[in-house]
């Protein structure tokens, strides 16, 4: 039996028939007097990202400090199987570049295969299911130096990108579940807290002192299969999602100590109400193709889409794969660099952090203006200080530039396109969603993993980040023209904003939460549009 389902229940509100009257002011009430943070919800969130977003982040950036490292031992290991001749310094590039990006390539088949698996095992089950991947990879990786065999290494990096590209679709869609509406933003950023907390973690252990040098550097890679075990362990005490058990799996009873277990409360009448309420009016079964043939439905994906793109394409992991190589660009030796990679890291958690107390009172969309419009600006300045000559003036110039650059993302870009998109859809489109918008997000994550450092060091040099610098501008164009805010609203207010246009003027407006969603031109009426709570 799981830990949850013997727990003892906390009530801190009174138990009693006029507390659950028939109104919806009255349940709107109840439900808020105990929506709020408690032990057991935060334990949840903690196990759904231990095995996920912390893999996530700490493969992102454990490639960058022993860049040089891991070149020497795919050369080495090149030469004593041919015992001729060294590779060149092209084909040296080639291979590693390669290493870094087959990492995407992986999530991108985690992402397909993400709707199947958890629709079919559940999020929980799921999660269970990526550690083997997981744990898989890190072993590769690790024996990849005692046989001196790179292929190894470039096999452990797709598959740890596998279980990474599942992980970034099951883990939010699970958090989303197990949140109170009011809690869904701040929750919401976890995720991504575990993923830049990780990319410092990656940047720490990879220098040169610690477990980036020649003999020690596989330990830092194979190190990861700790998350696997950890997150093995904590979800043996926690519960499967809520709606999961109600809407897919018709178990009310899981489903109500579920519930009773987050919440620490037995006053759930109205969240229950909630989800039953969707169970009635919700399509049982929902294919990918079926995102398509409702306008509506279509539209928010595109917004899903752009957003996704707007994360990988704004130049964030060409910083966090390569920051060590720009910097060195702009003047800073080889030490400074990685140092400064480290500082990089640690403003990134920092903001990430802030983050969380802001998501749900400033809103989504807000957010992601200022974080596209702040790289926007910060990336004309990298651009200009890469370009002229190296002066002490103008090397923390452009420290400043990518510290910020760093910073903005966190603001908005770094989680507002996976919190968004668990909010655009209701149950049953949430989950082919998620999966779409992985596919997307690890795509454009493959491109930028394996053209940057070419384009950087080769075609277009230092005029790559222009291309980037075009990008935000778009984005920053669309954001403002179609992304409604979505904070602590139903999927039915939602789709009225985005169906009556013109976003940037009422996305703050509270007429939106008074009508309701009659017109069913495009597809799917009012009672098909259910909250997302």
């Amino acid at each position: 039996m799981s830990a949850y389902s013997s727990s003892t229940h906390i009530n801190n509100g009174k138990q009693s028939g006029d507390d659950r009257s028939s109104t919806t002011g009255a349940d709107e009430n109840a439900s808020s007097k105990h929506a709020g943070i408690t032990l057991t919800l935060l334990f949840a969130a903690f196990a759904a990202v231990t095995g996920t977003s912390f893999h996530f982040g700490y493969a992102s950036g454990i490639m960058n400090a022993p860049q040089d490292v891991i070149q020497a031992f795919i050369n080495e290991s090149s030469h004593q199987r041919s015992q001729n001749s060294y590779l060149s310094e092209s084909t040296i590039t080639l291979i590693f570049s390669f290493a870094v990006s087959i990492f995407a390539v992986g999530g991108i088949i985690g992402g397909l295969f993400g709707y199947f698996i958890t629709d079919r095992f559940g999020r929980k089950g799921g999660m269970l299911l990526n550690n083997i991947v997981s744990s898989i990879a890190c072993i590769l990786m690790f024996i990849s130096k005692p046989l001196c065999t790179y292929e190894l290494l470039i096999i452990g990096r797709f598959f740890i990108g596998v279980a990474c590209g599942y992980g970034s679709s099951v883990a939010p869609t699970y958090i989303n579940e197990i949140s109170p509406k009011q809690l869904r933003g701040t929750l919401g950023v976890i995720f991504q807290l575990g993923v830049v907390l990780f990319i410092f973690v990656s940047q720490a252990v990879s220098l040169y002192p610690i477990l980036g040098s020649e003999s020690k550097w596989h330990y830092a890679l194979g190190l990861p299969i700790v998350f696997s075990i950890v997150q093995v362990v904590s979800l043996m005490f926690v519960p499967e999602s809520p709606k999961y058990l109600l809407l897919k799996k018709d178990n009310i009873e899981q489903a109500e100590k579920a519930l009773k277990w987050l919440r620490q409360h037995s006053d759930l009448q109205h969240e229950l109400d909630e989800i039953r309420d969707e169970e009635t009016h919700q399509e049982k079964s929902v294919r990918w193709i079926d995102l398509f043939r409702t306008p509506i439905v279509r539209w928010v994906l595109f917004i899903t889409i752009f957003l996704q793109l707007s994360q990988q394409l704004s130049g964030i992991n060409a910083v966090f794969y390569y920051s060590t190589v720009i910097l060195q660009s702009a003047g800073f030796n080889k030490q400074a660099a990685e140092y400064a990679n480290l500082g990089l890291g640690g403003a990134n958690i920092f903001v990430t952090v802030l983050s969380i107390f802001l998501m749900d009172r400033l809103g989504r969309r807000l957010l992601h203006l200022i974080g596209i419009g702040g790289m926007f600006i910060t990336s004309i300045v990298l651009f200009i200080s890469l370009m002229i000559p190296s002066t002490a003036v103008w090397n923390k110039i452009s420290l400043i530039a990518t510290f910020l650059f760093v910073a903005f993302f966190a603001v908005g870009p770094g989680s507002i396109p996976w919190l968004i998109t668990s909010e655009l859809f209701n149950q049953a489109y949430r989950v082919p969603a998620s999966s779409i918008a992985v596919l997307v997000n690890w795509s454009a994550n493959f491109a930028v993993g394996l053209g940057f450092k070419p384009l950087f060091t080769g075609v277009l040099d230092k005029y790559t980040f222009l291309l980037f610098t075009g990008f935000l501008l778009v984005f920053f164009l669309l954001t403002f023209l179609f992304v409604p805010e979505t904070k602590a609203k139903t999927v039915d207010e939602i789709y009225t904003e985005v169906n009556t246009g013109q976003v940037w003027r009422r996305s703050h407006s509270k007429h939106c939460n008074d009508r309701a969603t009659t017109d069913d031109d495009h597809g799917i009426g009012h009672d098909n549009i259910m909250a997302l709570t």
